[in-house]
């Protein structure tokens, strides 16, 4: 009975439908948790609600599981603060029990669960029909991306292709080695291409999504060939393109342009992706973790110039901001704010007057409220009359046509070496856009690893790619920042605590407890190093 009551919890969660705006879709149900759907219709109100459900990573619980996953935690580029996930931002505490762990772990597989009911569906249906085989082709993404998700933090996985029902719920779960786990992804990845278009409604899958991660994968199977297939693939669709500036892909609340290949709608609207919370529906609070919390100095209040509500907890650190040639490269500036400016008259300290800088008095005053901030989930649009409102609707991205030249790049040079011309070209898409001279080569891992982090910084990319390299101790040499990186840390020096808590087990996540105990320990040992 423990068994059918855990599964029962997690693999046969129903997923409950909006009336989502930025999908355009009308749901008129819940889904069901059953999985024997019979129309098209139905197949597409199951992936409106996969979609939905992806979401919520941005919205359950302050959106801890999306900030360890997306903002660069464990890694070389980033100031932790406080507050949000502080155990994997300070590398400390964590073990088998750790919540974001299990949360992952929950998250992608309650979506493999689903995924598996929709394509199981619609295999029973006509394959010819526009919608079925459109359903199809987003559940194999889901599954797939699911997957490769899991795999980069836990590597040992079950695998699950079917609906999990009455009769097959009593299993005995074994690990799947790597090629097994890699061989569905590359199967659901290539289906998803060839059944998907080029574009779509804002917000759903493409086949130009399906490409990205496909290359992604690649690059990890240091499968130089197929990366840079995949990669040209996506640069030979018109339909995309590189904006003018890297901070034009994040400025306003809709962030649906050429360059970014796969965002995440929200709308104020009911419905638009958000919940409703004491009468009131909100959306996310990714804004305030990575805005200073500036409207706490005396002589300063809410402003939406400054992004609005603000909690300051995790920021670019010295490091990071230090790999920008602050002459030349315009994300040095257009991607960062360094400066605010008194705008309360009514609470001005002795001596100033409006608009004159605000500088810190302490080391907790700047690490708190006056660090230097990212821009690339900065929200002036969503809040413009309620600057003090704790959550916005700003569109989050995900996938981004700059990560795939970067691949490409880095695929050459793997490949063909660092003086490989498609190499250089492709490296100076985003290097040449943000104000530098022609870079003529050769190309150096270094180098690459430089010009991820200026363009890439807290979209998720970090990570990934030092563990892909084996480079992960780096956060040893770079993690966080100390008084004499940073002066005006002064006393703080508890900011770099990620570089002595960090060792070789932190390359991989733990299995959560709850599962080994559910799935027994003689089936599934726990990854080595941890309890």
């Amino acid at each position: 009975m423990k068994k059918i009551a855990i599964l029962s919890s997690v693999l046969f969660l129903s997923l409950g439908m909006s009336c989502t705006d930025m999908l355009m879709e009308e749901s008129k149900t819940s889904i069901t948790s059953n999985w024997l759907v019979t129309t098209p219709d139905g197949l597409n109100r199951m992936v409106v609600g996969l979609y939905e459900r992806d979401r919520r990573i941005l919205t359950d619980n302050d959106a801890e599981l999306f900030c360890a996953l997306q903002m660069d935690y464990c890694t070389d580029i980033l100031l932790f603060n406080n507050g949000t996930a502080a155990d994997l931002g300070r590398l400390s505490g964590l073990n088998a029990s750790t919540r974001h762990f299990s949360r992952m772990w929950s998250h992608y597989y309650q979506i493999i669960g689903k995924a598996n009911e929709v394509i199981t569906a619609a295999e029973s249906m006509d394959m010819e029909d526009g919608v079925v085989k459109k359903a199809w082709g987003e559940a194999k993404v889901f599954r797939a991306r699911s997957y490769f998700e899991l795999y980069k933090r836990f590597e040992r996985l079950y695998l699950n292709t079917v609906p999990t029902t009455v009769g097959n719920i009593d299993r005995v779960f074994k690990p799947s080695g790597k090629e097994a786990i890699f061989s569905l992804i590359k199967d659901d990845l290539k289906d998803a291409a060839d059944a998907l278009e080029w574009t779509d409604q804002p917000g759903r899958f493409t086949k130009a999504v399906a490409k990205h991660i496909r290359a992604q994968v690649a690059m990890w199977e240091d499968d130089w060939t197929t990366a840079i297939n995949e990669c040209e693939d996506i640069f030979g669709c018109p339909d995309y393109g590189m904006m003018d500036n890297a901070i034009d892909c994040f400025t306003g609340a809709d962030l649906n342009k050429k360059e970014n290949l796969y965002v995440y709608q929200f709308s104020a609207n009911l419905g638009g992706g958000g919940s409703v919370s004491g009468g009131e529906f909100r959306g996310h609070r990714i804004s305030l973790i990575t805005t200073a919390r500036y409207q706490s100095v005396t002589g300063m209040d809410f402003a939406i110039e400054y992004g609005g509500y603000g909690w300051g907890r995790v920021y670019p650190n010295t490091y990071l901001l230090g790999l920008y040639d602050k002459e030349h490269d315009k994300r040095s500036q257009n991607m960062f704010r360094y400066k605010w400016y008194y705008n309360n008259p009514d609470k001005l300290p002795a001596g100033k007057k409006l608009g004159d800088e605000v500088v810190p008095k302490t080391a907790d005053e700047y690490i708190q409220n006056l660090h230097p901030m990212s821009l690339k989930y900065f929200d002036a649009w969503t809040r413009l009359d309620m600057p003090e409102v704790a959550w916005g609707f700003k569109d989050i991205v995900v996938y981004r046509l700059a990560e795939t030249y970067l691949m490409a790049a880095e695929a050459y040079y793997h490949r063909d070496g660092g003086s490989s011309a498609k190499a250089i070209e492709y490296y100076n898409e985003t290097w040449e856009r943000a104000g530098n001279e022609h870079f003529d080569g050769p190309l150096t891992i270094d180098i690459l690893l430089d010009e991820y982090a200026r363009e890439l910084h807290m979209e998720g990319v970090r990570w990934p790619l030092l563990k892909r390299l084996g480079m992960l101790e780096r956060v040893k040499l770079h993690g966080g920042d100390t008084p004499a990186e940073d002066p005006q840390l002064k006393e703080r020096t508890d900011l770099a605590q990620q570089r002595a808590n960090f060792s070789t087990k932190h390359y991989v996540w733990p299995i959560p407890q709850a599962e080994i105990d559910f799935m027994g320990a003689e089936n599934f040992p726990q990854n080595e190093g941890w309890l």
